[in-house]
């Protein structure tokens, strides 16, 4: 411990080198300078307010990237191409001074964004039958690098695309491969109804959002020029009868108004009538409500136009749910309920869905709603919605016969103790400024059931119960850790033991590494600034870790997973331990210098999540500073910048243990900052510690413990060597002095 404290700095200094590197750049694959350099202009960050935009021809990224190469690489048997179609921004390709299709870049045509809030460019080639020809990443600034990709993966993603008909939808599934789920798939959104012809796509793994993205992009607006170039994709394209993409930006209000979304209002007094009139009995529940209370409001629309699906759901859901994920035959109906009384009655929508209790008729149709055809949702994006109690979406094929341009009755059966019924009608008809022309029914048969994210649940009960035990495991010898620590020996080898076994399954095998995209994903939810929920549930070890991590802040800090449960964090400290046994000499900071230097993971946290939330672009760079993915859930399969940056941070551990963790972990610094909920002081102290004894500062791999003998808990990792030495009657001072003692 006498050793000084200066040698080998110049190991930090190229540290902070590396680091400044990493984030002036990112990981390339082969089209990578061309694919991620910086936009030359800002665009606005939101797709409503981008649909609405005016778009300047000149202003077209399609003519920044157009050329014969680009053209043969979609359409190999192409001689030439035209000048770009003013009313679809689209460009004809030629064939000996014949039309063969038609090319596309996705931002004019759809203006969506990506996961970065940014703008993605992709080339898409259809030709006159409706059959994507093959589509070409042009560029991006999707996070990819931390998520441990490569654009060769979004590359090889778009391959996929080749010869896929636009009359069916994508259902973008989640291959289960390697040690998660071998051999298996998933799609990756849930949506209901007749599902059996979709095309099936699988999407890029740990980059699930721009997957989707990029699939809605390529669907809908391939899908909206063929339709303008009359393209007959199928005879029961509902886009043939119906505007899909008229779009003008609405409240709550605004929708009821024009009668794009239908409004029944029910009183108690109604209800009770309604009874009355049959001669039953009312459900208890309401029978002594107040007349004037109200019992629901029902509200009805169909949200398959962008006009009002895109209002109710917002652009991320309606891509998702209804637009590009369908097949062009489907109808997507949206019902929701209203109501304090609605709620003390039904409890929830399921349960009126599980009863078959809501059915849709017109004329002499009439199809029970059942959970098939059903799709909960937990809430919706439109502006000024009331407190709505239950919602969800209804899908419905052909093979059904409802004509869309005919006024629907939607049946709401309500059963009393003794179970008979009355039935309450909502009538709902879209509004006629969405017809294009008269709609002709046609009947196509569909069945077969949906990959649903409960498949990933079911399949994933080994590595869940796991998780569990070793949760157990792991709190277990931080409760009983005076005991345990008794004895060095024991205590070390349960301690590598366990270590190794977080970074070989937790880490290695399961991929079951938190990120501080987690916690950004989590800020953002939490803040309604966007975040996807589906991120966490097609990762079940990722989000019950998470909660794990959340709820043991109260209990033990940071401790718990930073210490225990953190599989870069086990990485390090096994390679310390290596490290010190073959003699490497150790780096001790100048005080003043170590505690400067802590500051910097806060710096970044804040810098992160207040960038993310504000949608600024290059905070995405940001991100590589973890290198969770490339060290854990890649194993070092990455491209070499981002490799180089973890192996350096481990070469540092060598020398200054749990560098990575002190000075530059986000992650670590927000579950610091989040773990002064803790309620408890679990880690004992003597009144010996810091005055005068200093032997557990010596021991402690983070500096933790102030001169002053206290632990300075946000620096804390809970590995317990303090609490070694605290019990050990052969190196702890007032132990040893007792122990002599004892002797004499």
């Amino acid at each position: 411990m006498s050793q000084k404290p200066y040698p080998k700095l110049n190991i930090l200094f190229f540290l902070i080198y590396l680091l400044l590197s990493c984030l002036a750049t990112v990981s390339i694959a082969n089209e990578g300078p061309a694919l991620l350099k910086k936009t030359e202009k800002k665009e606005k960050l939101r797709e409503e307010d981008l649909v609405i935009k005016e778009i300047d021809i000149n202003d077209l990224t399609i003519k920044k990237y157009l050329n014969i190469d680009l053209v043969k690489s979609i359409f190999n048997e192409a001689t030439s191409f035209g000048e770009i179609d003013e009313t679809t921004l689209s460009v004809p390709v030629y064939q000996n001074e014949i039309e063969i299709g038609f090319l596309f870049e996705t931002f004019d045509v759809t203006r969506g964004l990506g996961y970065s809030r940014r703008p993605f460019n992709l080339a898409v080639g259809v030709d006159n039958k409706g059959i994507i020809r093959n589509v070409k990443l042009l560029k991006h600034v999707e996070p990819i690098a931390i998520l441990g990709r490569t654009d060769q993966d979004f590359i090889d993603y778009l391959d996929q695309y080749k010869n896929t008909n636009l009359k069916s939808g994508i259902s973008l599934t989640l291959e289960l491969t390697g040690a998660d789920i071998e051999g298996d798939s998933v799609a990756m959104r849930e949506t209901a109804g007749e599902v059996d012809s979709l095309t099936k796509i699988d999407g890029v793994s740990r980059t699930t959002t721009s997957s989707l993205l990029f699939m809605d992009a390529i669907m809908r607006g391939a899908r909206k020029i063929a339709r303008q170039k009359n393209i007959i994709l199928d005879k029961n394209d509902l886009g043939n009868f119906i505007d899909l993409e008229l779009y003008n930006q609405q409240d709550w209000k605004g929708l009821i108004n024009d009668k794009s979304l239908s409004l029944k209002t029910i009183s108690i007094f109604d209800l009770q009538e309604s009874f009355k009139n049959k001669k039953l009995d009312a459900p208890r529940s309401i029978r002594f409500k107040g007349e004037e209370e109200l019992f629901v409001n029902i509200y009805m629309a169909n949200v398959s136009p962008a006009g009002i699906g895109v209002n109710i759901l917002g652009r991320r859901w309606f891509d998702q749910y209804i637009s590009a994920g369908r097949n062009v035959d489907d109808q997507v109906y949206y019902i929701a309920f209203e109501g304090k009384n609605w709620i003390s009655l039904e409890d929830r929508i399921g349960k009126i869905i599980e009863n078959k209790n809501i059915l849709l008729k017109q004329g002499n149709i009439e199809i029970s709603i059942d959970k098939k055809l059903f799709k909960e949702l937990p809430f919706n994006h439109a502006k000024n919605s009331p407190n709505i109690a239950g919602q969800g979406l209804i899908y419905i094929s052909s093979k059904y016969k409802l004509n869309p341009q005919m006024p629907i009755d939607l049946v709401y059966k309500i059963n009393n103790k003794e179970n008979n019924s009355i039935y309450l009608n909502t009538l709902y008809a879209l509004p006629k400024s969405y017809y294009l022309k008269e709609f002709v029914e046609v009947n196509n048969s569909n069945k077969k059931e949906s990959n649903t994210i409960n498949t990933i649940w079911k399949n994933n009960k080994l590595n869940i119960l796991l998780l569990i035990i070793t949760t157990i495991l792991s709190s277990a010898i931080l409760i009983f850790n005076n005991s345990i620590t008794k004895n060095r020996k024991l205590f070390f080898s349960i301690r590598v033991l366990f270590l190794s076994w977080i970074v070989v399954w937790l880490g290695w095998i399961v991929g079951g590494q938190l990120s501080i995209i987690h916690l950004v994903n989590l800020f953002k939810l939490g803040a309604n600034f966007g975040g996807d929920i589906t991120t966490f549930l097609i990762e079940p070890v990722i989000l019950l870790l998470g909660l794990i991590t959340i709820l043991s802040l109260f209990i033990w800090g940071r401790a718990l997973f930073c210490g225990w449960l953190c599989p870069f964090g086990a990485l390090q400290e096994i390679l310390a331990i290596i490290s010190r046994n073959i003699g490497i000499k150790q780096i001790i900071l100048p005080k003043k210098i170590d505690q400067k230097l802590r500051y910097i993971k806060y710096i970044l946290l804040m810098t992160i999540i207040i960038g993310s939330l504000l949608e600024i672009n290059f905070i995405n760079y940001f991100y590589n500073i973890e290198p969770f993915k490339t060290a854990i859930t890649l194993r070092f399969i990455a491209p070499y910048k981002v490799v180089m940056w973890a192996v350096l941070l481990l070469l540092v551990n060598l020398y200054l243990e749990r560098a990575y963790c002190r000075f530059l972990c986000p992650l670590g610094g927000g579950l610091a900052l989040l773990g002064k909920v803790r309620l408890i002081s679990f880690l004992k102290r003597k009144k010996e510690c810091g005055n005068p004894c200093k032997a557990c500062n010596q021991v402690c791999p983070t500096g933790a413990i102030q001169n002053t003998g206290k632990i300075d808990m946000n620096e804390c990792l809970g590995c317990l060597d303090c609490q070694v030495m605290y019990n050990d009657y052969d190196k702890c001072p007032p132990l040893v002095a007792i122990r002599k003692e004892i002797k004499v």
